[in-house]
């Protein structure tokens, strides 16, 4: 088994739908990652089952920040080109939600606090 962590970014808005009367939301991810001066983005396609699966699809939008956890295999496909490929898919038994934009800090009269 393949277990892997991965944080980047949502490349397109999740899409959900139901398979053999489970919920299903998949997603791509895209991982930045620099060597010197070389840098690397490696898409990771993402599949959440079951009850987060709608959790995923409700909070979740195109350019959020997340990390998700799960079981890792790489599949084979042709590209439209014809030539041969590889994808990396997560099937993500936990992900973080994207972190909330900051409060605007309420202003405190000096006098008004007790020390």
């Amino acid at each position: 088994m393949l277990n892997i962590t991965a944080c980047g970014n949502l490349a397109a808005d999740p899409r959900s739908n139901s398979v053999g009367g489970t919920d299903v939301t998949n997603f791509r991810l895209l991982v930045n990652k620099k060597i010197r001066d070389q840098e690397y983005v490696t898409a990771v396609e993402c599949a959440v089952w079951g009850a987060r699966a709608a959790v995923a699809a409700q909070y979740l939008t195109k350019g959020d920040k997340i990390t998700v956890v799960g079981d890792a295999h790489a599949e084979t496909y042709e590209r439209n080109d014809g030539s041969a490929a590889c994808k990396i898919v997560v099937r993500v038994s936990d992900f973080t939600l994207p972190a909330k934009p900051a409060q605007q800090a309420q202003q405190v009269d000096p006098a008004e606090m007790p020390f």
